[in-house]
């Protein structure tokens, strides 16, 4: 294995026209930005990026070389092993892969060799070389001048003076890492807007706290209501599903676990706590998508890190204290009457009569006595 992997051996390989990549960021870049895979169908485009994700971590940065199966490629990616041949043999086509060794089965090798175990082939990473500009011969007078000058001026520098080769090699700006979306933070996008378009019903109610409804609930149960209520989140605040469902939740975490509720979340991206609405909205102009919502939840807390009360929560308390209140007034009103009632009770049965009536009462009683006084009078007078 140290054998194919060899400096030598492996320059061998590589096909006239092509050169090893510099650093495995190169050759994926190559290979993403290749012209033909444009003209690939949308699952080939997904399976080779999936191909390259594998190969970039499994390569051998010291020697630029990959070395791996056929059949593990293909048990991990989901797909035959003649896909994986086709997509290997895309990438030679290409000039972005050399044959260093070939695969051998464990069947076809010699008894000789006192192996009994397959051989796995290895590829080296190489990019196509840029063409070399032929000189004029003005510019080549010029060249054979400077190394005259070079041999016969210049001196021999001391061991460990010279820069390494790869710094005097002319780097372009795209040889950099730049900034690129990962496979997996794509690959989470497109799993979110799946379950989004799927979504027929809330899948967390916009005013309920976060945490599992049965008890018991295992750590497994917390995660899934946290990433239903972030997936929820996402459906409505469309700057959201820029970034990842687990970022989402990370920062909502602590609000969750002091009882706010997803439409709590939700009015702090756009509500001061003072109750004044930002200027700024949330859908334009955002260049940092999760570092604007960790600000904007950052406003509803206080020094030492505790969330404010939430919008659910003062609406909340205040019907709870209209409640106590009302109940209260409910229980003064009854002990008064019941104060009334027992005190008129008193009276009748001691036989006084401080408790004035009605007037209405007194009118009918002396009405209806002075209807008797007069029938009385007449009998007697008869």
């Amino acid at each position: 294995m140290a054998y194919e992997r060899s400096k030598a051996v492996v320059l061998r390989a590589v096909p006239k026209g092509c050169r090893l990549a510099r650093h495995v960021v190169v050759w994926k870049r190559a290979v993403l930005e290749h012209p033909a895979l444009e003209l690939m169908r949308a699952d080939g485009r997904a399976n080779m990026a999936a191909l390259v994700e594998v190969i970039a971590v499994q390569q051998d940065p010291a020697s630029r070389t990959w070395r791996t199966t056929w059949a593990w490629v293909a048990e991990r990616l989901g797909v035959h092993e003649d896909s994986i041949g086709r997509m290997i043999r895309r990438l030679k086509d290409w000039g972005l892969l050399a044959v260093v060794a070939t695969g051998r089965s464990a069947r076809y090798t010699p008894r000789a060799t006192g192996k009994k175990h397959g051989e796995a082939p290895v590829y080296a990473l190489t990019v196509p070389a840029p063409p070399t500009p032929t000189p004029t011969p003005a510019e080549k007078t010029e060249e054979e001048a400077a190394e005259v000058v070079d041999i016969n001026v210049g001196p021999v520098p001391l061991e460990g003076v010279c820069s390494p080769p790869h710094a005097r090699e002319n780097l372009s700006p795209k040889d950099a890492a730049t900034p690129r979306p990962s496979a997996k933070a794509a690959a989470q996008r497109r799993e979110v807007q799946a379950a989004l378009a799927q979504r027929t019903a809330p899948l967390w109610p916009a005013h309920a706290t976060v945490q599992p409804s049965r008890v018991g609930a295992t750590r497994s149960d917390w995660k899934q209501a946290y990433r239903w209520a972030g997936l929820e989140m996402q459906h409505h605040a469309l700057v959201l599903r820029r970034i990842t469902t687990a970022y989402v939740v990370s920062v909502a975490k602590p609000y969750f676990e002091a009882g706010w509720t997803v439409a709590d979340v939700l009015h702090a991206l756009d509500w001061t706590p003072a109750g004044a609405r930002y200027t700024h909205d949330a859908v334009t102009g955002i260049t940092h998508p999760g570092a604007w919502f960790a600000a904007r939840l950052r406003a509803w807390t206080y020094q030492d890190g505790t969330p404010h009360r939430s919008p659910d929560q003062r609406a909340t308390a205040e019907a709870e204290q209209r409640r106590a209140e009302a109940v209260a007034a409910a229980e003064r009103h009854a002990a008064r009457q019941a104060a009334k009632a027992s005190a008129a009770d008193v009276t009748v049965r001691s036989g006084a009569s401080v408790v004035r009536r009605p007037v209405k009462e007194r009118f009918a009683a002396a009405y209806a006595a002075g209807l008797a006084e007069a029938a009385r009078r007449a009998g007697t007078t008869g």
